[in-house]
């Protein structure tokens, strides 16, 4: 049986605990061998929101996974620089694992349904197959006919059996930088080691 290995990109600013624990829960009910972890230089849907400096996102990412067995964290759209396509990234990946791993990508539902704005949408689904998180308070009723407004009937039913049970874990990057910003409690949102990195650094903020 060929190795499934799962991708998850991001900017990850900061790795919080839903960037940590809903791979792994994936990875679990896919079978996947391998999680890879790939921090975004610049998001095309977010160019006007700059990111915290690439060097200090993949720090926090490496201490946020530091005793995750089978992640892997890739570097290759930050040495890459600019926009981050994932099908640039798609294509270097496949050169890189070969054709016998199985590639899976992990998306939330709403990004689901904005995946026609992706840059090449099918040259993606080619090269891997989507994971599709569906969270409260979606229910596979709701995203069916939100997926049908999107991508249309056919499209809705191939889409919904890329779709994987996943618990809300009620954690925002956004909330959370407001939080540091006003010195709130984020013990129960971070791993205490990137919480000790942020406060050396002065990240956000603080």
């Amino acid at each position: 049986m060929a190795d499934c290995f799962l991708i998850f990109g991001g900017t990850f600013d900061p790795p919080h605990r839903a960037h940590v624990e809903l791979p792994a829960l994936v990875a679990e009910t896919l079978g996947c061998d391998r999680i890879i972890y790939i921090p975004a230089a610049t998001n095309p849907l977010k160019r006007d929101d700059p990111p915290t400096d690439a060097e200090h996102r993949l720090a926090m990412l490496r201490l946020a996974l530091r005793e995750r067995p089978r992640t892997v964290v890739s570097t290759i759209e930050l040495e890459r620089g600019g926009v981050s396509y994932f099908v640039d990234t798609l294509h270097s990946l496949c050169s890189d694992v070969g054709s016998d791993v199985e590639l899976r990508f992990l998306i939330g539902a709403d990004q689901a349904l904005q995946f026609g704005r992706w840059k090449d949408a099918g040259e993606i689904l080619r090269l891997a197959t989507p994971a599709v998180m569906l969270r409260p308070p979606w229910t596979d009723a709701s995203f069916r006919a939100a997926l049908a407004g999107a991508h249309g009937e056919d499209e809705a039913d191939r889409w919904m059996a890329w779709t994987v049970p996943a618990p809300l874990i009620d954690v925002s990057a956004t909330e959370l930088r407001d939080r540091l910003r006003a010195g709130g409690d984020v013990s129960e949102m971070l791993d205490p080691a990137v919480a000790a990195y942020i406060r050396e650094h002065g990240l956000y903020g603080l």
